[in-house]
């Protein structure tokens, strides 16, 4: 079997750092077949931070959070030509050298593979850890792969109509993460196969980039209620709905870390996972509200 075609989709809100991305693509072991950005940022900025990498790329305008983005640019490089596997790099991660050759080799070998989790890495250390290598991933397990780390044969894409643009970052619903989990659960509950290679990377930087305490506290709220709304409605029972409610305060006296930043994190986390398994929002954050009031437009 010849190589696969990879296609590579980025939804940007304008950061600088997606020159870097463009530069590590064009001079990785592998290059891919073709690159789309949907431009999300103000004013349709983003190609311009690109500098001299832009022409790498197709560039498509685009709005309503990075689900939404990836979708459309997933549409524009079904425009551009046949590809096999699809990745969902954040603007601002870069592939070491050898990372693609690696991922299109698995994909070669493995006609049956639907999607590969590999490990993403920040200055931390891996953002999850996933199960050795060849794992299939389980209704479990496979929390832990992550967007960006994530490649997914186009074919099983197209078949599950992309991401839900109803959840994930800049999202018009309060569920702001989980499209991954979401599309991955999704093709699991169609009898695919979703495997883990932790040796092959990709980098990015820090959670925290440049937000205050505030901001990221909100983020954490947001992200926490996308993984509610997930366990929400793809029906996990109540056990380990309880199990995941309780984690952040488990974990915050199993580290010892009593201090008032450490518990008014803990609290947003944990507020945000209760507000996504009820569907609903509470307190000062916004209005109070039903998930059914809001639009609910489908996956495409």
């Amino acid at each position: 079997m010849d190589t696969p075609r990879l296609g590579v989709a980025v939804s940007t809100v304008g950061r600088p750092a997606i020159a870097g991305l463009l530069t590590s693509l064009a001079t990785g072991g592998t290059a891919p077949t073709a690159v789309v950005v949907a431009d999300q940022s103000a004013g349709g900025t983003a190609r311009g931070l690109a500098g001299d990498r832009a022409a790498d790329a197709g560039w498509v305008p685009s709005s309503g959070g990075a689900s939404r983005g990836r979708n459309d640019a997933v549409a524009a490089l079904g425009e551009v030509g046949e590809v096999d596997v699809l990745a969902f790099p954040n603007d601002d991660c870069r592939y070491p050298h050898d990372t693609l050759t690696a991922v299109l080799e698995r994909f070669r070998a493995d006609p049956g593979l639907a999607a590969l989790a590999v490990t993403l890495v920040d200055p931390a250390g891996p953002r999850l850890r996933l199960p050795a290598d060849g794992t299939e991933l389980d209704r479990r397990s496979v929390w832990r792969a992550i967007e960006p780390a994530t490649f997914v044969r186009a074919s099983v894409f197209a078949e599950l109509r992309g991401f839900d643009e109803r959840i994930g970052t800049g999202g018009p619903t309060p569920w702001q993460s989980g499209e991954i989990t979401d599309l991955l659960l999704r093709a699991l509950a169609r009898g695919h196969r979703v495997v883990a290679a932790p040796g092959i990377e990709v980098r990015a930087p820090g959670e925290v980039r440049a937000l205050d305490a505030a901001r990221y506290r909100s983020k954490v709220r947001g992200y926490n209620r996308g993984a509610g709304h997930v366990y929400r409605t793809h029906r996990y029972g109540l056990a380990t709905r309880l199990g995941f409610l309780v984690m952040p305060w488990v974990r915050l006296v199993q580290g010892r870390r009593l201090g008032a930043s450490e518990i008014a994190l803990t609290w947003q986390r944990g507020l945000g996972r209760l507000e996504g398994l009820l569907g609903r929002t509470v307190g000062r954050d916004g209005p109070d509200w039903l998930e059914t009031r809001r639009p609910r437009a489908a996956p495409r």
